[in-house]
């Protein structure tokens, strides 16, 4: 049974295994008599850090959890999580850390039959070939040397007796071993124990100092050292093109080879597609078959791009959803003007300086204190990718980073409102990390900020980290204008 009240380390099974092993856990802290067993649930987060929810089943104040092949897939160290759920209550247990060994791969074949005919067909040769007389002789000699071994053995046996006096004494001494081994045996017991001590007072300390390094940079988003711009693709022709800056990218059907600030991008089998191949492009992402590079391109020298489907915002501009590019300036505090323009049909937001990013609360509906009020849709604060250390400027290494306060700018009206953030790595799939944070009604002064304290798990490398938001008013043009700081963390340290 293991213990949820202390830092653990549990063996989960070898690579491959299938519902073999049955994990078992007293969340009988967790649960504190207050809470059903149907509110618990856990998030397995695997070595390659990827997290998701597992199946578990509950009796009788113990959890019990069957690592599945997905469980086990990777070697490695991962980590699991039991969280209480029920109404507003959320609490979860001490991080377990969880080892998958190595196993033998698969693809076992079959032995090959045993040569048995071949075997006594040689047999039945060697046997045709022997002579009766001289296997008659032998067989005398075998006797004569067995006689001869009988007396050796009478002679041992005499020996064995004489011997038996000295194995008398020997017995005496090996009970007096004995009781020091016993001895031995309950001091390493002891031993054990207080090594077992100090092991779980290091996994815990341990794990509040990894929890607690300091990150390697802080930031906002938006903040106004850049500029942000938008464009938002409704279709593409081969020969289109977008001027970004100095350089201009084609979409070609067939690459060629583009010359100097020019950059040609292979139209891809759907409009999405193609879009993103754009945004790897203008950040000089090699891909020798869908990208070739004129000289002074790889990347875009005057801004990155990011691709994203959801609502973002410009300031007070909002971007609606589409195949649309998140863009950001490179460099900090410039003012020069620098082209944006395209061929294709789209939409184009120019670049601006913006302090915070606006939210429409579109979810509410009409009737009195905001009844029928839902989440409005998911828009996005950072896309995919876009956290990367060094920032804009760096070399794109992207990195984990986490969401720790948002800061209340601005809203039209005072009515109650409520926050939730989600992440995912290719808007398809979303996982909530936060949920009705509330945002507050205390003013629509711009100059009064509001700072609400968040506390997020870990958001891992790659992901874009998206809101919903919701309120008890009944304008669906009511809207919050938010800014939010976050953590950026090492790459040694992205699954921790």
């Amino acid at each position: 049974m293991i213990d949820l009240t202390k830092a653990v380390t549990v063996f989960i099974g070898r690579r491959g295994e299938h519902f073999f092993r049955h994990l078992e856990f007293d969340v009988s802290s967790l649960l504190d008599g207050t809470y059903p067993g149907a509110a618990l649930n856990a998030i397995y987060k695997r070595p390659d850090g990827i997290a998701y929810p597992v199946v578990t089943t509950y009796a009788d104040s113990v959890l019990t959890w069957s690592p599945s092949a997905t469980d086990t897939q990777l070697v490695g160290v991962g980590q699991l999580e039991i969280r209480v759920t029920y109404g507003d209550v959320v609490g979860k247990s001490a991080r377990i850390l969880t080892i998958v060994e190595e196993a033998l791969v698969d693809g076992i074949v079959e032995p090959p039959e045993p040569p048995a005919q071949e075997w006594l067909n040689l047999v039945l040769s060697a046997l045709a070939e022997l002579d009766i007389d001289e296997i008659n002789n032998l067989l005398n000699l075998i006797y004569n040397l067995l006689n001869n071994n009988y007396d050796l053995l009478n002679t041992t046996h005499n020996r064995l007796n004489d011997t038996y006096g000295l194995v008398s004494d020997n017995y005496e001494l090996l009970n007096t071993t004995n009781s020091l081994l016993n001895d031995n045996y309950n001091l390493l017991n002891t031993t054990h124990d207080l090594i077992e001590d100090m092991r779980d007072t290091l996994y815990m300390r341990t794990g509040i100092i990894l929890n607690h390094l300091h990150p390697i940079e802080t930031a906002t988003a938006p903040d106004m050292v850049s500029r942000r711009g938008a464009i938002t693709f409704t279709g593409i022709n081969s020969g289109n093109n977008v001027i970004l800056g100095p350089v201009t990218y084609t979409f070609v059907t067939s690459l060629g080879s583009p010359t100097a600030n020019n950059v040609q991008v292979l139209i891809q089998g759907t409009l999405r597609n193609s879009v993103k191949k754009l945004a790897e492009a203008i950040r000089g992402i090699q891909d020798v078959a869908n990208i070739a590079y004129g000289v002074g391109t790889t990347p875009n020298p005057v801004s990155t791009a990011y691709w994203t489907s959801r609502i973002f915002s410009i300031g007070d501009v909002t971007i609606p959803s589409g195949e649309s590019l998140f863009l950001l300036e490179r460099a900090e505090n410039a003012t020069t003007p620098f082209n944006l323009t395209s061929t294709a049909s789209a939409t184009i937001n120019a670049f601006t300086r913006a302090s915070y990013l606006k939210y429409v609360l579109s979810g509410n509906a009409t009737g009195a204190g905001g009844v029928n009020s839902v989440r409005g849709p998911l828009q996005t604060l950072l896309p995919i990718g876009s956290v990367v250390i060094g920032g804009q400027g760096g070399l794109l290494y992207p990195t984990a980073y986490d969401c720790h306060l948002v800061t209340l700018c601005r809203q039209s009206d005072t009515s109650e409102k409520e926050l939730d953030l989600y992440i995912s790595n290719d808007e398809v799939n979303f996982t909530r990390i936060s949920r009705s944070t509330p945002i507050g009604a205390d003013s629509s002064n711009a100059g009064l900020h509001i700072d609400i304290q968040m506390r997020q798990s870990r958001v891992p490398s790659g992901y874009g980290l998206y809101i919903s938001m919701g309120s008890d008013g009944t304008s669906a043009s009511a809207f919050c204008d938010l800014k939010f700081t976050y953590h950026l963390y090492p790459v040694n340290l992205a699954t921790i």
